[in-house]
């Protein structure tokens, strides 16, 4: 089982998945060593993040942006299958992983399926979305879902899209795994059910 298998897993615990749960989650290494107030929400269920980074299986090296901007911009030599790590949550459960990868990526079953291991599945539940989120303009992410069946009976849902970047980079290709099915996002962003 690889590092983002073991995560889903913990996130896809029958009784919510704690914070604690994640501690020593297979192959993260956590910039954050606990939970943080998130400024940036004002949803009692994202109250919270802790943000690391995994390595996913079936990448190679590649030149990544270094982080730093302006005139000292630069790249660096990367797997581009490292991935920053996000957990989302409330006080005292994680809702949602987000993992942020660069280089936009359109295989997004092929990427999900080398992630898992023997036993584990996935399967196209919703895409050709007509709509980004929370707008009434023309799906530009390219925004497809699917059902992931884990170890035992857990499943998970993921949302995979890309942000092509344009002149800016090498774009990014996110995942956003959450226990529930998405079902009113995908309704409100008019995807087709498969």
């Amino acid at each position: 089982m690889g590092s983002l298998q073991s995560l889903l897993d913990v996130l896809g615990a029958k009784d919510g998945a704690a914070w604690s749960a994640f501690d020593h989650a297979l192959g993260v290494q956590w910039r954050d060593p606990a939970p943080q107030d998130n400024p940036d929400s004002n949803s009692p269920r994202n109250a919270r993040y802790r943000s690391g980074t995994l390595l996913l299986a079936g990448f190679g090296m590649v030149e990544v942006p270094d982080g730093k901007a302006g005139a000292e911009a630069g790249t660096r030599q990367a797997n581009e299958g490292e991935v920053g790590v996000t957990l989302n949550g409330d006080a005292q459960t994680v809702h949602s992983v987000s993992l942020v990868k660069f280089y936009a990526s359109d295989d997004y079953q092929g990427i999900l399926q080398k992630q898992l291991g023997p036993g584990a599945s996935l399967k196209p539940i919703a895409g050709q979305c007509e709509l980004d989120y929370g707008t009434t303009s023309e799906n530009t992410q390219a925004n497809q879902f699917f059902e992931l069946s884990l170890t035992g009976s857990k499943i998970v849902y993921a949302e995979v899209y890309v942000d092509d970047g344009g002149n800016q980079g090498p774009g990014t290709t996110t995942f956003e795994f959450t226990p529930d099915k998405p079902a009113q996002k995908i309704a409100s962003m008019r995807c087709k059910e498969s």
